[in-house]
């Protein structure tokens, strides 16, 4: 039985957000519980359940430039406009996700001595699997929060209150040496049958370090661990899928996925875990009315045309194959689901309808009542355009959920670090253009002539526009521009320049001067604020910088 399948098959399943001082309602209660094969799986399933999800990796994208956010999505809104304080549902959000998951992953560790049920080699393996979610975690707390409470077992609740904070470098080398036990331990992606998709590999171990160094500008190290899923098979086998828009609708277990955000069900009219794109695909499709996000004028510009020059505003012909995959704008087609019988959309032979986002062309060819058109409202897009990526209309049920696996980390993002870090430090040549951004580009489309390493021209910016073109609206982009220190700019902190500025809202195709406005400039901080929530249950709690 596939992971995805029993994710949620758990008796324990979470019961709500729970701080570091409290205890989850879920605890284990029961002596014997450790005695049970089911309720030891069911424990390693809570883990990949909490590990991640599919709202935050959304939400992400509004934390940058490439997306533009409405009144649907106000906690994140709020902190990439600077209108956040320390109560913020974002910061406890995130907080409370992790450090519940961190109790239900040492509730497991703190029992393996009593754990009798299940074979040495499946408790080793589980193991693995759990100290690998527990630097995932860490890794994320680190990355917004800076210094944090760190333990390595379930604290008292006394304990909880009167913790205090350990430096980032501390918990950071914690962190890779646990990815480097779970790279010693866990099997490659080529050894998993197909009942196991979705669990984690030694490859993912290896594809988290990288990431791990990536976020912290440690490029030799960063380009190190790229080299091992690159130029070896030690530790799994994994290569670019030949079709990247194929790739968002059935490659999730390919040979590209390193890892997932799980689903789970037992067919599309059974779903016990499911994702929803109606806040960021097109209304006529998505949950009409509560659009979150609306793809930028200044992401769309990054997908050059098929000869690598720069297309106009509005023009969608002979671009970047990723831009379909990738972007929804006036006059494409879109897949209907099939099981969506309920949006009494005019479909062609291919299930598709056309999409129009511009309100003169909906009125001319289309139904006005679709409600995908541009109004000024915060209803519909922003910006003239919606996402797609992702959006997969054969795995949609009828309440417009989305059952297909998400991939976090891909080997294209393997490309893209490995790109970067050789370039950082002075090692960009020909050879390693080859092996990352031209298979990036060719399998774009792009003409021969672009996909060769350039002769001339800012480098740098190059592979940063390759990164955010692939990475777009995958939740990427906020940590790039974090690390980059692209906030640092003054022009930015100011004006909002190059980021949320004059071309962040306002259709392209109503672009008379007017209606191109900035409602808030691009305001993000390096760090998430410490909840104040925490701050007054614990004082020995900091608050970050800013804040």
């Amino acid at each position: 039985m596939k992971l995805r399948n029993i994710i949620l098959l758990i008796p324990f399943a979470a019961a709500g957000c729970v701080g570091l001082e409290q205890y989850p309602t879920n605890s284990y209660t029961d002596a014997n519980y450790w005695n049970n094969e089911e309720n030891v799986r069911a424990a390693l399933y809570l883990g990949y359940n909490q590990c991640w999800s599919w709202d935050y990796y959304f939400a992400n994208n509004i934390l940058s430039d490439d997306v533009y956010g409405s009144r649907n999505s106000e906690n994140e809104l709020n902190v990439v406009t600077g209108l956040a304080n320390t109560s913020s549902g974002r910061f406890e959000g995130e907080w409370d996700a992790c450090y519940q998951e961190l109790r239900t992953i040492h509730t497991t560790l703190d029992a393996q001595d009593r754990i009798t049920s299940v074979d040495d080699a499946f408790k080793t393996r589980m193991l693995a699997e759990l100290r690998l979610m527990r630097a995932w975690t860490y890794l994320r707390l680190i990355t917004w929060y800076g210094d944090v409470p760190f333990f390595t077992s379930n604290p008292t609740l006394p304990e909880a209150r009167e913790i205090g904070v350990t430096d980032e470098n501390t918990i950071r080398q914690f962190i890779l040496d646990e990815l480097d036990y779970a790279a010693s331990v866990l099997p490659k992606n080529t050894d998993l049958p197909a009942s196991e998709n979705g669990r984690y590999t030694c490859g993912t171990a290896i594809a988290i370090k990288a990431r791990a160094y990536l976020l912290n500008n440690d490029f030799e190290n960063c380009a190190r661990e790229c080299e091992k899923l690159i130029n070896s098979t030690e530790y799994g086998t994994y290569d670019l899928a030949g079709d990247f828009d194929e790739l968002f609708k059935t490659g999730h277990y390919g040979p590209e996925s390193i890892m997932t955000i799980e689903t789970a069900y037992n067919s599309l009219d059974d779903v016990l875990r499911s994702w929803n794109p109606g806040g960021w695909c097109p209304q006529s499709v998505g949950s009409r009315g509560v659009t979150k996000q609306s793809p930028t004028q200044e992401l769309v510009d990054v997908f050059r045309k098929i000869d690598g020059s720069v297309a106009g505003d509005t023009d969608y012909e002979d671009r970047d194959k990723r831009f379909y995959s990738t972007i929804a704008y006036n006059g494409c087609r879109v897949d209907v689901p099939a099981a969506r019988t309920d949006l009494g959309l005019t479909t062609d032979a291919e299930g598709r309808y056309t999409c129009y986002t511009n309100p003169d062309d909906e009125d001319r060819y289309g139904n006005r009542t679709q409600n995908d058109a541009y109004d000024g409202s915060q209803d519909r897009t922003a910006t003239g355009y919606y996402g797609l990526k992702n959006y997969y209309a054969d795995d949609i049920d009828a309440g417009g959920n989305c059952i297909k696996p998400i991939m976090e980390i891909r080997f294209a993002d393997i490309l893209l670090m490995y790109a970067e870090s050789m370039y950082e430090t002075g090692q960009m040549d020909s050879g390693v253009w080859d092996k990352t951004i031209r298979r990036l580009r060719e399998r774009a489309g792009f003409a021969s002539s672009y996909c060769s390493f350039p002769s001339g021209g800012d480098l740098r910016q190059a592979i940063r526009d390759e990164r955010r073109a692939e990475l777009a609206l995958e939740g990427r982009r906020v940590f790039d521009l974090r690390r980059w220190a692209v906030l640092d700019d003054a022009t930015i902190k100011e004006t909002g320049a190059s980021f949320l500025t004059s071309r962040a809202t306002g259709a392209p195709f109503m672009d008379n001067g007017s209606n191109i406005v900035c409602q808030n400039s691009y305001n993000m901080r390096y760090w998430f604020a410490i909840p104040q929530a925490e701050r007054d249950i614990n004082h020995n709690l900091p608050q970050n910088p800013g804040w």
